[in-house]
């Protein structure tokens, strides 16, 4: 059942309209023949994914709906996923989609004949069924032998859109956490980002960084305390030293790995 199926066809460009109506971000596409991303929004601080799920019946459902967090970029803290008629709060699934942070929603009946909004802030507020926790991330093997030989500290996961509401203000994620920094920080991450993402441990030299530009001198630590401090609320640990990670002989790198990295390389 393709998108336009669930979508009343009197409109030209559905995904449009829906997007329009809810005010969504980013750009639409097929993830697989039954799940299309429509868009996202920040919610209290936090970056959700809107997901509409072409399935009649929970069976059908569930494989698709559960590889979800695996299939999108790590910056989303919550997804919403849009059913048109299945009610999945009330299916045995439920419980699972909770534990992965992921909220069912149905089609209102005057959906696409009055207008294309989605009710989601009371399914984003519903309490999740009593011992639901959140698993923490699971690594493939090749991440895992990562960890092993460069000992990162970290899984948090950060991801640039390259966007800046106002000046000297560049916004990222930490684990689905909106973050505004200025220009300088912003710049000293954005090098530990390149350095990290050559995949060979990530260090660099204070020396480099320094004839580089982006720091004033080898033996001032406050640029990493800087950083450290706009990051370390929204770090899954708080603790900003293991994510900006020094290694007591004027290296710093960011310590997570590499593919917990995402950015907008057009922006």
């Amino acid at each position: 059942m393709p998108i336009h199926d669930i979508i009343d066809n009197r409109t030209e460009n559905p995904v449009e309209e829906v997007r329009r109506a809810n005010s969504f971000t980013g750009s639409a596409y097929p993830i697989t023949p039954r799940l299309h991303f429509v868009g996202e929004r920040v919610i209290n601080d936090q970056n959700t994914a809107f997901i509409f799920a072409c399935c009649t019946n929970t069976r059908a459902a569930e494989p698709h709906l559960l590889a979800l967090p695996a299939r999108l970029p790590g910056q989303y803290t919550k997804i919403v996923v849009v059913t048109p008629t299945l009610d999945l709060t009330r299916e045995s699934i439920y419980p699972k989609l909770r534990a992965a942070a992921i909220f069912p929603v149905i089609l209102p009946a005057t959906f696409g004949k009055r207008n294309f909004k989605i009710s989601y802030l009371a399914a984003l507020r519903k309490r999740p069924p009593t011992g639901i926790t959140t698993p923490p991330p699971g690594l493939t093997s090749k991440q895992q032998a990562d960890y092993n030989k460069y000992d990162y500290k970290c899984q948090d996961k950060l991801n640039i859109p390259g966007t800046s509401p106002r000046k000297r203000s560049n916004e990222v994620f930490i684990n689905g956490h909106k973050i505004s920094l200025g220009d300088s920080i912003f710049a000293l991450l954005m090098r530990l980002v390149v350095e990290l993402k050559k995949e060979k441990g990530g260090w660099i030299n204070t020396a480099d960084l320094m004839a580089e530009g982006f720091i004033n001198d080898t033996m001032l630590h406050q640029p990493y305390s800087n950083l450290r401090s706009k990051l370390e609320g929204s770090l899954k640990e708080k603790d900003g030293q293991k994510f900006i990670e020094s290694d007591g002989s004027k290296h710093y790198r960011l310590s997570t790995h590499p593919n917990f990295v995402t950015y907008d390389k057009k922006n």
